[in-house]
């Protein structure tokens, strides 16, 4: 049995040690004394203080102290754990854009029976039993990873163990890039209460996209961008994610594409808008060359704008992939899209959905902040902060008896003494 509070303890016995102090000043009657008049008698009530050797009214003792006792007892929230094996695991394995299958054979090495297992992408989900065939059947996600979601599931995981392990250990398996940190990442960590270790694997080497174009031709104005964005895809260790390009309206098939994963690009062709020189701003690539600016759907974050601050092009989200519009409209005759400083826009605009990550490994100083040598976390640090005792309305039925009873035993000797 362990107490969720047991500083209650000590507020009941300084409560025990007051009663006994009150207890041992006794009020009585002071001994008759014979005077030649009653006019000398003073007012007031002819009982006076004293000091006694001993506790007096020994039966209201016990029951008040026994009474603080048990409301101690109460406060305290007694529980009772069972213990399996003394250490377990939270394994927190990184199933992200990022991660590669060395990521999945770490973290099935490290997995035991009895540990808890935290797989993550943007999301976190806990996983309690079956573990390693859940890492062998994993399917790694298209979305960047999220360690803080992952950190805050482990500690929950973790609270969940410590009701029948003595001690649990945090091992974080993941390439552990940039854009799976962020403000509070750190903060959060810090809060583990023991040894945590971090089990690097090797990162992706970012996403390529495998770029297709549809409702267009060998002479559209886009064919030459796409085709050099293509050269770049199959690089051994990239990872690609699919694109494609619709120069004519959205049909059903391409939000069913959307929704498996990929990105759809609605770039429609330029019409009769006239192009005019005009700047064009996109993730930091910036172009100046005459370009139309053609209509779009309105809606989603915007990706990229126009020098005068108008929206250029959004994406939304659709299922595991996104939408995305651009009103940039390319003439055909020139070669503006063979332009390195278009190239450079144009590489942001046919990219895989925003989600999907391109970011480097974090540096060794940074990953060290996500190891911890010492003793694993305790089973009473991971217990949560709102676990109820279920002995603590007993024990306030028992103490609240004991002073009815108290109440009665003071009103009997209240009657004696008269």
């Amino acid at each position: 049995m362990s107490f969720l509070f047991p500083f209650w303890f000590g507020v009941a016995a300084a409560g025990v040690l007051g009663a006994i102090a009150l207890h041992l000043i006794t009020t009585q009657r002071p001994p008759a004394a014979m005077l030649p008049t009653a006019r000398f008698v003073p007012e007031g009530d002819a009982r006076a203080s004293s000091r006694a050797a001993r506790p007096t009214d020994l039966l209201l003792l016990l029951l008040r102290c026994v009474a603080l006792l048990l409301l101690g007892t109460a406060f305290a929230g007694p529980v009772t754990h069972s213990r399996g094996s003394s250490l377990a695991r939270v394994v927190v394995a990184d199933r992200s854009i990022a991660a590669q299958l060395d990521t999945r054979d770490s973290a099935i090495a490290l997995l035991r029976a009895g540990d808890a297992l935290v797989l993550f992408d943007s999301n976190a989900k806990v996983v309690t039993t079956g573990g390693a065939d859940s890492l062998r059947a994993n399917i790694p996600a298209r979305s960047r990873g999220s360690l803080s979601a992952a950190l805050v599931s482990a500690r929950r995981a973790a609270g969940d163990l410590a009701r029948t392990v003595d001690s649990v250990e945090l091992v974080i398996v993941s390439p552990l890039l940039t854009d799976e940190l962020d403000a509070a990442t750190a903060e959060t960590f810090a809060r583990w209460p023991g040894r945590a270790r971090l089990v690097r694997t090797t990162a992706a080497r970012g996403v390529s996209a495998a770029i297709a174009l549809t409702g267009g031709d060998a002479d559209d104005a886009l064919a030459p961008a796409i085709a050099a964005l293509n050269a770049s895809v199959g690089r051994a260790g990239s990872t690609t994610a699919p694109v494609r390009v619709s120069r004519t309206t959205l049909t059903a098939a391409d939000s069913t594409v959307a929704r498996d994963g990929a990105a759809i690009v609605y770039w429609p062709r330029i019409g009769m808008a006239a192009p005019t020189a005009q700047g064009l701003w996109a993730d930091g690539a910036t172009v100046v060359a005459p370009l139309a600016r053609v209509a779009i759907p309105s809606g989603g974050a915007v990706v990229a704008r126009w020098a005068d601050g108008a929206i250029a092009a959004t994406e939304s989200s659709l299922g595991r992939g996104c939408v995305r519009a651009v009103s940039v409209g390319v003439p055909t005759a020139g070669d503006i899209s063979l332009q390195p400083a278009f190239m450079g826009v144009a590489r942001y605009l046919l990219a895989p959905c925003r989600s999907s990550s391109s970011a480097a490994p974090v540096s060794d100083s940074t990953a060290k902040l996500f190891s911890r040598g010492g003793a694993a976390a305790t089973a009473a640090s991971l217990r949560s902060s709102d676990e109820s005792s279920p002995f603590a309305p007993w024990l306030f039925a028992a103490a609240l008896l004991l002073l009815a009873g108290e109440l009665l035993v003071r009103r009997g000797a209240a009657a004696v003494a008269i």
